[in-house]
Order: structure tokens, then sequence, then C-alpha cells
């Protein structure tokens, strides 16, 4: 079992990462450095890679949250955001985190398999608060926080403002593969609706929140990110 990172130890790879990012000029090559480093994590860590991105949006260096804001700007430019695999709501048995992810795993339905989905920083979020995945699911508190923190570092970059809510969007309307859920693609929409409308960080995570408040399944345990 991998050990939780120590803030210390979080802060440190935080400022590496963006010391990396700011040794290169482009920022499509800054995208590679970015998802190499997602690759490096391993899939089951995902989430440490949202910590790093919460680490610097919670400092108080606005040239490095512009720096990665902007190298998340240009992955939504092309269609490329560094990824965590959550499996999706309509699986029939949840996957091993520990066995190596293969290319049947992100297929949605070969042979019986967990469908899994790549999904961006704030589609997992939403994802791993609300759906039934091989994560036990954030509590509403931590969902607030961490896409509130989130989206506030996306903010930075006029790119990542404006493509972002247009994804989710998009998102929202998506019924084909089964990877969200009506409650989720709801949250979706209301994130979308409330980023575009110019609303506070703050505010668009209170409106996820507020979009289908009874939607949070009963019996349901949650951990904290």
């Amino acid at each position: 079992m991998n050990a939780v990172p120590s803030a210390q130890s979080l802060r440190a790879a935080a400022d590496r990462m963006v010391s990396a990012l700011a040794a290169h000029g482009d920022p499509e090559y800054r995208l590679t450095v970015l998802k190499r480093l997602v690759r490096r994590l391993g899939e089951d860590r995902y989430p440490v890679f949202l910590r790093l991105l919460g680490v610097v949006a919670e400092s108080d260096d606005p040239r490095a949250q512009r720096l990665l804001a902007d190298t998340i700007g240009t992955a939504l430019r092309r269609m490329d955001l560094p990824g965590g695999a959550l499996s999706s709501w309509g699986a029939t048995r949840l996957p091993d985190s520990a066995a190596p992810v293969s290319a049947s795993d992100f297929s949605g339905q070969f042979f019986g398999g967990t469908p899994r989905r790549m999904l961006g920083p704030v589609e997992y979020l939403t994802v791993w608060h609300l759906q039934r995945t091989q994560r036990t699911a954030l509590s509403a508190e931590t969902f607030h926080t961490s896409l509130s923190r989130m989206i506030a570092l996306l903010n930075q970059s006029e790119d990542a403002r404006t493509l972002y809510p247009q994804k989710l969007a998009v998102d929202a309307q998506n019924e084909l593969e089964g990877a969200y859920t009506r409650a989720t693609r709801e949250r979706l929409a209301a994130i979308a609706s409330a980023w575009k409308a110019g609303r506070s960080p703050d505010e668009i995570a209170q409106a996820a929140l507020d979009a289908r408040a009874t939607d949070t399944p009963h019996g349901w345990v949650l951990r904290d990110l």
C-alpha cells in the first residue's frame, strides 16, 4: 500500500513540478512534462497529482499558478488533459487498483471487464464524489473544497477558464458511454453554467452541490482527499 504523502513532501514535489515546467518555454513540451509526471505516479496515485495542483493553488506564487493553469489550458486546446482512470458507474466488478492498466480497461465493455474512462481533474473529483468507483467516495465537504481550489487555479489561465466549462457542458450531454450517471451529468452542467457565468470558485463548487443535493447514495462510506 502506498504511504500517504506528508505535507512537506507534497510541497517539495509541487516545487519540483513547477520548476520542471518553468525550465521549458514551449507550452507543448510543458504539457508533455505534466503528462509524464501523471504517468510516473501511476493510475492509483492520480489523487496525489490532484493534491499537487492543490498545493500550487494554495501557494502565494501567482507565477507558478499561471504556469500550471496555462499548461492545462494547452491540454484543453489539444483535448488531451492529464487524466486519471475511474471505473464507470455501470461496472459489474470493481478493478484491482494494484494491477497494471491495460488497453481493455478503457474500452468500455470488452469481455465483461470493468468499464473505465480517463477523466480530467474536475471530472475526476465529480465522479469520485458521486459514483461507485474503485475508490471510496469523497465527502461533500472535501469535494467542495477541492473543486473550489481547482477552479481558482484554473482561472489563472484564460484558455482554461474559457475552455474547461465548455468541455464540461459537452460532457454533461453525453449519455452514450455510461461513464456518468444522470446525477453526475447534472453536476457537471451546473459547474459549467456557473463557471461560464463568471461566478467565484466557491460559488461554482456550491452550485455543483446544490444541483441535486439528494442524489448522494445512502449508506456510502465517505473519505477525504
